[in-house]
C-alpha cells in the first residue's frame, strides 16, 4: 500500500529539484544541516590495533553478527557496521546495527565527515555485495572507494550474500530444482532486472580481482558461482534460539498437528508456490497446522521458530540461509534443499531433511509417520548450529584476513 507521507516527501523533492540551483540550495539547507548532524551523531570507532568497518547493507544482520564475531573472539580487535537505508519504503526488519543512516542523512556531506572517519579510522573495510561503504551506497560501486581506501592505507575486502552474484543461467544449469529453468525469454522482469544486477556485480569483481584483495561469501553454495572466494559462515545468537526453545516447552513432533513453519524472504527463490501447495492441502487433511511468516521483526523471529515443530525453509534454490540456521539453533526440524556438493563442504553436515519440489510432500509423511527418528535429528540442530555459527569459525576467518601480511595488486 502506497504511504501518503512518503509521496508527499518525494514529490517535494521533485519539485524542489526544479527550482534555480541558489534558490534550490536555500531552500534545502535546514534538510543538509539535520543530515550533516546525524552523520556526526554517528559513534567513533573504538581504539584497537585492528579496526574492521563493514557495509553498507547489513543484509540478514550479518555485517552486524560478523562485527560482534570479531570484536569479541580477536584479541585487540574492533568492528563496526553499516546500513544504510535504500528508500523510504523499504521493509526493515530491525536488525542491530552500529550505524544507521537514514535516506535523510545520505542527502548530506556523507564522503566528507562520514567516508572521512572511515578513512581516518577504519584499518580494513569489507564492501557488502560489491557496494561502497565511503557515500553513494546505493548507486555506486565498491571500485569508487579503492583509490581512497589505498591511499589511506586501509585494506578492503569483499562479501557476497547471496542473489546479488549468484548467475540465474548458471544456476538453471547447475540446480535441477533451479527457479529460473524457464527459457530467458519468459523470464519476468524480476528475473530480468536480477541478471543485470548480477552481470554488474561480476563485471565488478572482475575489475577488482585485480587489487588481489580477499573476496568472501556468506554460504558454501555460492562457492559455485565465485569460484575461489573464501566461505565466511553465517552468525547466528544460538544462545536466543536455543533459550527461546526452551522457554516454549515444545517438543518437536510431540504434539497431534505439528506446527508447520514457513517464512519466505523471497517467495520465488524459496519455492513457496510448491511449499503452500503441499502444506496447505496436509493441514485440510488435518494432518499439520500450517503457519507462514512475512514482515516480522527479526527480534519476534526466536519466539515464533520456537512454536513451531518443523521449518521448511526452500526447497528450490539449494542455498543454506540465516533462518535454517536459526532453526536448528532452536532443535527444530528443518526441511530444506541442499545439493550433495554443498554440503560436502561443510566440516559437518547440517542435520536437516532433504526434499525438492517433487519429494516434500512423500518426505513431511515420512517424518509424521517416524516421529521418534527425526526427533532425534532435530535434537542435533543446536550442537550443529554451535559448532558451526556462532561466530567463532566466521571470527577465524576475518582472523587471517586481519593478520595476512599485504599482497601487492595481482599478487
Amino acid at each position: 500500500m502506497a504511504d501518503p507521507v512518503n509521496d508527499l516527501r518525494r514529490l517535494a523533492w521533485k519539485g524542489l529539484a526544479l527550482l534555480p540551483r541558489p534558490v534550490r540550495d536555500l531552500a534545502s539547507l535546514p534538510v543538509r544541516r539535520r543530515a550533516d548532524a546525524e552523520l556526526r551523531a554517528l559513534a567513533a570507532m573504538p581504539g584497537a590495533a585492528r579496526r574492521l568497518y563493514l557495509g553498507p547493507w547489513n543484509t540478514a544482520g550479518q555485517a552486524w553478527a560478523w562485527a560482534r564475531a570479531a570484536e569479541q573472539r580477536l584479541p585487540d580487535t574492533a568492528a563496526q557496521n553499516l546500513w544504510a537505508q535504500r528508500s523510504l519504503t523499504q521493509a526493515h526488519f530491525h536488525y542491530p546495527a552500529d550505524h544507521e543512516l537514514s535516506v535523510l542523512a545520505q542527502r548530506g556531506r556523507v564522503r566528507e565527515i562520514h567516508g572521512a572517519r572511515v578513512l581516518a579510522q577504519a584499518s580494513h573495510v569489507l564492501f557488502e555485495s560489491g557496494r561502497p561503504v565511503l557515500a553513494d551506497f546505493h548507486a555506486a560501486s565498491m571500485l569508487d572507494d579503492v583509490a581512497a581506501l589505498d591511499a589511506a592505507g586501509v585494506r578492503h575486502g569483499v562479501i557476497y550474500h547471496g542473489s546479488e552474484i549468484r548467475d540465474l543461467r548458471e544456476h538453471a544449469q547447475t540446480y535441477a530444482h533451479s527457479p529460473f529453468r524457464a527459457p530467458e525469454r519468459e523470464w519476468d522482469d524480476y528475473f530480468l532486472t536480477l541478471q543485470s544486477i548480477v552481470g554488474k556485480n561480476r563485471a565488478d569483481l572482475a575489475s577488482y580481482a585485480a587489487t588481489g584483495a580477499p573476496v568472501f561469501v556468506s554460504t558454501p553454495d555460492l562457492v559455485d558461482f565465485v569460484p575461489g572466494a573464501t566461505v565466511l559462515p553465517l552468525v547466528v545468537d544460538v544462545d536466543r534460539f536455543a533459550g527461546a526453545a526452551a522457554a516454549s516447552g515444545v517438543t518437536p513432533l510431540e504434539r497431534a498437528r505439528p506446527v508447520v513453519l514457513h517464512a519466505p524472504s523471497n517467495p520465488v527463490l524459496k519455492g513457496t508456490a510448491v511449499v503452500e501447495e503441499v502444506l496447505e492441502g496436509m493441514q485440510q487433511a488435518g494432518l499439520v497446522e500450517y503457519r507462514r511468516l512475512s514482515g516480522v521483526p527479526h527480534a519476534q523471529m526466536a519466539a515464533f521458530v520456537a512454536d513451531a515443530d518443523v521449518v521448511v525453509d526452500q526447497v528450490v534454490l539449494g542455498n543454506p540461509g540465516v533462518l535454517m540456521t536459526e532453526a536448528l539453533a532452536a532443535g527444530r526440524l528443518v526441511v530444506t534443499h541442499l545439493r550433495p556438493e554443498v554440503l560436502a563442504r561443510w566440516p559437518e553436515a547440517p542435520p536437516v531433511v532433504e526434499a525438492d519440489p517433487g519429494s516434500l510432500r512423500e518426505m513431511l509423511a515420512t517424518v509424521l509417520g517416524d516421529r521418534a527418528a527425526y526427533q532425534e535429528l532435530a535434537s542435533r540442530g543446536t550442537a550443529w548450529a554451535r559448532d558451526q555459527h556462532d561466530g567463532r569459525t566466521a571470527a577465524a576467518v576475518l582472523g587471517r584476513w586481519l593478520d595476512s601480511p599485504l599482497l601487492a595488486p595481482g599478487g
